[in-house]
């Protein structure tokens, strides 16, 4: 499922599984710029749903800072 958050960034959660006994395992989490090309910018493992989202949004929040200080 991908979630737009702030300027150009996305980021999508995906639940993993362990193949053999399909028991849920860490959650995993994808950055993306959206703009001028997507591109993945981002990607990690958290072992919840609510920790991956954080960790996808401070992601993006580096990003931005770190683009509105090369912009400046």
């Amino acid at each position: 499922m991908r979630i737009h958050d702030q300027e150009d960034f996305a980021y999508d959660l995906e639940q993993l599984r362990d193949p053999q006994t399909q028991l849920a395992l860490n959650w995993r989490f994808t950055v993306y710029q959206l703009r001028p090309s997507e591109q993945v910018v981002a990607r990690g493992e958290a072992p919840t749903r609510v920790d991956a989202e954080r960790k996808a949004k401070s992601a993006i929040s580096r990003l931005i800072s770190k683009k509105t200080k090369v912009a400046a």
